[in-house]
């Protein structure tokens, strides 16, 4: 049974071997550098801690330096050892539970002591080889690397407690597991009063329970590195998105500035010079030309009317004042019979379900997308009707547009028709547009979230 347990025990430090050093090439982790030397050291340990292994080295360092010298470093070896990977364990079981990053000036302390402890057992190892005393040694070890080593560790359980995250359970389980079977195998070692029969297998039994709990402790402790990517990667994606939506709203806005400026214009400018042609030309002594010029007056009179009504219009669209009056579906529906009166063409508008009210300037996105849209099937569809439908419930808004005209291509879709238009203003508006056409028609479904409009 012993030699079955000492088996495994070497079976789970060797797997752990390659796991860890994948684990530290592949994600980086400073501490799985630790935990592989610190599962080497073990593994030389529990070699040699079979009878055959152990007399085999120590035969071979008899070579070198006599059998009395070699009996003396064995014995030294075995407990420098174990300094070397408590420590290793130590420092890694740190990195691992995030007391570097949770409670730095601790962490560095600890490291410093754990560093020190190593250096100063091995020139006691040094000074006791020279002497030739390894008892010496083991008292030092017994009552100076102990002591520390548990108030570290006692000391370190009560930060993780307070410090760590969730995969802390599993990992301090598997910890405490493996202190109290080492401490266990040391004294009934040391201590034969205790009668512990081959108390080194408390040993082995505490390594195969840590690495067990160390399994579930990196399986959370992986799953949490991979969420902190997650919450990271998607910092970054929404930064990108929130630069993508700025950049499209100063866009937007110094579109909308441009057409105001050009409305002004063609409504303070030229409609204020055709207004004076047409006063001139009405104030003209029409006997005095002749009844030769009568016909070509008015002529010029009424090109100046429709050139008027034309600038008005294109002034308002460009400017739809109407938003700012008397709201979004006001809006809408003028656009709607102007556009069926000028092109020939019906238009059904339609509205249901709660007030709009999304500000000025998030309506007047949306009334530009409707305005292209209509465009679109006034000008190149060839169809006869239309229907636009705003329906508005509990903050989802969604908005159809359809008609009965020929239809689109795909390329067509990609290519043009003032695509590009509403497409920025859906993306800035974070809203998601849906495209359908066949020969029976087109037909264009808008959902936007009312919540998130309000916030951008």
């Amino acid at each position: 049974m012993d030699v079955f347990i000492w088996n495994m025990a070497i079976s789970f430090q060797l797997l752990f071997i390659v796991i860890s050093g994948v684990i530290f090439i592949y994600i980086g982790e400073k501490s799985f550098k630790y935990y592989v030397l610190y599962n080497i050291c073990l593994v030389l340990y529990l070699l040699s801690r079979n009878d055959s292994n152990y007399y085999n080295f120590q035969h071979i360092i008899s070579d070198f330096m006599g059998t009395a010298n070699a009996e003396v470093f064995m014995h030294l070896l075995n407990f420098f050892i174990q300094v070397v990977f408590y420590a290793l364990y130590s420092i890694f079981a740190l990195y691992f539970l995030d007391l570097d990053k949770k409670v730095k000036k601790f962490f560095f302390t600890v490291i410093w002591i754990l560093r020190a402890l190593i250096a100063v057992f091995f020139l006691f190892a040094v000074v006791c080889f020279i002497l030739k005393n390894p008892n010496l040694y083991i008292g030092l070890y017994s009552f100076i690397f102990l002591p520390v080593m548990l108030g570290v560790f006692f000391i370190s359980v009560v930060r993780a407690l307070q410090h760590s995250g969730k995969h802390k359970e599993y990992f301090l389980f598997g910890v405490c597991t493996y202190v109290f079977c080492a401490l266990v195998a040391f004294f009934g070692t040391f201590i034969p009063s205790l009668h512990i029969k081959n108390p080194i297998s408390f040993f082995y039994v505490g390594i195969v329970f840590e690495t067990i709990f160390f399994s579930l402790g990196l399986a959370f402790k992986i799953k949490l590195i991979n969420d902190e990517k997650n919450r990271v990667s998607n910092l970054v994606l929404k930064h990108k998105h929130q630069q993508q939506i700025s950049k499209l709203k100063g866009l937007l806005e110094g579109e909308e500035k441009e057409r105001n400026r050009i409305a002004a214009e063609l409504h303070d400018g030229i409609a204020g010079d055709l207004f004076a042609l047409k006063f001139n030309v009405a104030n003209l002594n029409r006997a005095e030309y002749g009844a030769q010029y009568e016909e070509i007056l008015t002529e010029i009179s009424q090109i100046i009317d429709k050139s008027c009504v034309q600038i008005r219009e294109i002034s308002h669209n460009l400017s739809p004042s109407t938003i700012t009056n008397f709201g979004l579906l006001q809006a809408v529906h003028d656009y709607c019979k102007k556009a069926a009166k000028i092109y020939n063409i019906k238009i059904d508008f339609a509205f249901s379900g709660e007030k709009i009210d999304l500000g000025t300037a998030n309506e007047t996105h949306i009334y530009r997308i409707l305005q292209e849209l209509i465009n679109n099937i006034v000008k190149h569809s060839e169809a006869s009707s239309a229907q636009v439908l705003i329906e508005n419930y509990s903050s989802k808004m969604t908005i159809s547009v359809k008609d009965n005209g020929k239809g689109f291509s795909p390329k067509m879709f990609s290519n043009g028709i003032g695509l590009n238009n509403i497409e920025s203003r859906i993306t800035f508006l974070e809203a998601v547009l849906n495209k359908v056409s066949d020969h029976r028609g087109t037909s264009y479904t808008i959902d936007f979230d009312a919540d998130k409009i309000r916030k951008a």
